[in-house]
């Protein structure tokens, strides 16, 4: 029995649990690009299970199913006699152990969920091939757990709730301290700890040099250059080095001779780090915003913002005491669920008259990079070509 198989005994189980208690994010269905073209199953040789997704979804549906696996397509998918992957061939059980775990992941949210995608598969297997069918071990509670547990405490007994600008409110939950504040105080608020709106109208854009270490603690130049139109370049390495650029719509990336025109979720995530106007355009990008919760991050007290927009959701955390932008969470649509994107906003400094963060710390499903800027400039000419494709060499 192969080891999905086996997985399927343990996630039937656990699930049977896990129905009742689940809560109810929105489907990561909604905000998907509508099917313009092909299906899957038309374009694609030995299609089974996702004939009727969009052709230009099954990159993504993959990229979702590898990040919940902690797997890659080799986990599925075997190798032709030329070295290229034979993508239609069945030849690895695992592909076939695949099809059956998504039917039945799918039935579960048909009859439980009006099937909307509530049970996933990263709900189970966590990043991991086989699930573990056990609670995780207890962990030490952080410093900002500790906080928030004194505080929640101090709420139910009846205490006064401490001083935001000292240890910040509790997060929301029994005994916490309720957000007051409205969307527009908290973004108005985070405008004026940039510099105000006629500082940040004054940028056209914005070029940051520094240095990124990926997870393995290597260490490289980087640079980050990004215009007021959303467009975003950044290479990482000496030249050629490591491109990715966006323009909100597109993107691309580069790896020595290589180019590559990126899918839906991965240009969404390129496009993130192009934040030098969020301030101005945040209200017009998202929807649905609202106030949800007091919270702690890196030791700091927040107010979390909750927004949506096509392709993704999204979770803004504003330092209560300075206004600035500490944290984004966010969830990517994919056709099978939503995968994680997480930016943490450190050492701001003051560059022509705007607050601007020197230390960046970008994590994903598949990597996680710190960038230190020694450098940062704005109103910098950049050609336009610099964010077009180049042609494959």
């Amino acid at each position: 029995m192969s080891c999905c198989a086996r997985s399927a005994r343990y996630q039937l189980a656990a699930l049977a649990a896990l129905l009742a208690a689940l809560s109810s994010p929105a489907s990561a269905q909604e905000g998907l690009l509508s099917a313009a073209g092909p299906t899957s199953g038309e374009r694609y040789k030995n299609i089974q299970v996702f004939k009727d997704l969009p052709a230009d979804q099954l990159h993504d549906t993959m990229t979702y199913m590898a990040a919940a696996m902690g797997g890659n397509c080799l986990t599925c998918h075997v190798r032709g006699a030329d070295g290229e992957f034979a993508y239609e061939k069945d030849d690895n059980d695992h592909k076939t152990s695949a099809r059956t775990m998504i039917q039945m992941v799918r039935a579960i949210n048909a009859q439980h969920f009006k099937g909307e995608d509530r049970v996933t598969c990263a709900l189970c297997h966590q990043g991991r091939r086989e699930p573990i069918p056990l609670t995780p071990l207890s962990q030490p509670l952080t410093a900002d757990q500790l906080a928030a547990l004194a505080e929640r405490t101090a709420g139910r007994q009846g205490g006064a709730p401490p001083a935001p600008a000292q240890t910040g409110a509790a997060p929301a939950g029994r005994g916490a301290q309720r957000p007051t504040e409205t969307v527009d105080q908290v973004l108005d608020k985070y405008v004026a700890a940039l510099g105000g709106r006629d500082a940040l109208a004054t940028l056209t854009s914005r070029v940051r040099r520094g240095t990124l270490t990926n997870r393995a603690g290597q260490s490289s130049p980087v640079s980050i250059e990004e215009t007021s139109a959303g467009l975003i370049r950044v290479t990482v390495g000496a030249t050629p080095g490591i491109v990715r650029a966006a323009d909100g719509a597109s993107a691309w990336t580069q790896s020595g001779d290589r180019v590559r025109t990126l899918d839906h979720v991965e240009t969404a995530n390129a496009s993130l780090q192009a934040d030098m106007s969020l301030g101005l355009r945040l209200k017009e990008q998202y929807s649905a915003l609202a106030v949800r919760a007091y919270d702690r991050v890196n030791g700091k007290a927040v107010v979390a913002v909750e927004g949506r927009r096509p392709a993704a959701a999204e979770t803004f955390y504003f330092d209560r005491a300075s206004g600035l932008l500490v944290r984004r969470a966010v969830r990517l649509n994919t056709p099978l669920g939503q995968l994680p994107v997480q930016i943490d906003y450190d050492d701001y400094r003051t560059v022509d008259g705007v607050m601007t963060p020197f230390e960046v710390r970008v994590a994903d499903w598949e990597s996680v990079s710190v960038e230190k800027f020694s450098e940062v400039t704005h109103n910098q000419p950049i050609d336009a070509a610099r964010f077009a494709r180049p042609p494959a060499k």
